[in-house]
C-alpha cells in the first residue's frame, strides 16, 4: 500500500550495492551491483552476469512505480489464492479479476465461494505465486523460485521507511 519515490529506492539499491548505475537508454533497468550475491540466493539456475550485447539475456533489475492504485500481477504460474476467511481456493479468481481489463484489478472485490466472504484480491493468499503492490524490483529473467531473496535485502528495503516488502514470483 505505501508509496515511496522511484529515484529514492534507486538510490537505496545503488548504495547498498543491489544494483548499479541505470544506462542511459533505459534509466529503471540496471545492471546487478557488486553485491547482488548478498541479497539475492541463486539456486538452479544459470544466472548470466557478464554477457556481451547479442548474447542470451543478461540478468537485469528493474524498477517500476510508483503506481497511484495497487497493480496486479499475475503470470501463468499463478495458482487460484487461499481465502483470507476461511483458506478455501479460489477457483475461479482469474474471472472474478478479469485480469486483462486493467492493471489496477487487484482492488477488486473477491468472492469466496465456500464461505461468501468478499475482500479485496490483495488481502487474499497469493502464496508467493501474484501479488500486487505500488513498487516493485522485478529480477529477470529467473525461473520462479531460483532466485530468493535474502534478509539483507529486507534490511536493505528498511531504509525506505515505507513498511515492510514482501516477494512473489511471476512466470510469463
Amino acid at each position: 500500500m505505501a508509496r515511496a519515490s522511484l529515484s529514492g529506492l534507486s538510490a537505496v539499491l545503488r548504495e547498498g550495492g543491489l544494483i548499479e548505475a541505470a544506462p542511459s537508454t533505459a534509466p529503471m533497468r540496471h545492471g546487478p551491483g557488486e553485491r547482488l550475491f548478498e541479497y539475492i540466493g541463486f539456486t538452479g539456475c544459470a544466472v548470466q552476469l557478464d554477457q556481451a550485447p547479442g548474447g542470451p539475456q543478461r540478468l537485469a533489475i528493474a524498477l517500476e512505480g510508483p503506481f497511484e492504485t495497487l497493480r496486479f500481477r499475475s503470470g501463468r504460474n499463478s495458482r487460484p489464492p487461499r481465502c483470507p476467511a476461511c483458506q478455501a481456493a479460489l477457483s475461479n479468481w482469474r474471472q472474478q479479476l478479469d485480469t486483462g481489463a486493467s492493471a489496477d484489478q487487484a482492488c477488486r472485490t473477491l468472492s469466496c465461494t465456500r464461505c461468501g466472504a468478499h475482500s479485496p484480491g490483495w488481502q487474499w493468499d497469493w502464496g508467493r505465486h501474484a501479488g500486487c503492490g505500488r513498487l516493485f524490483v522485478d529480477i529477470e529473467p529467473v525461473f520462479p523460485g531460483e532466485g530468493r531473496p535474502l534478509p539483507a535485502l529486507f534490511t536493505l528495503l528498511k531504509r525506505m521507511e515505507i513498511g515492510a516488502w514482501r516477494y512473489f514470483y511471476v512466470q510469463d
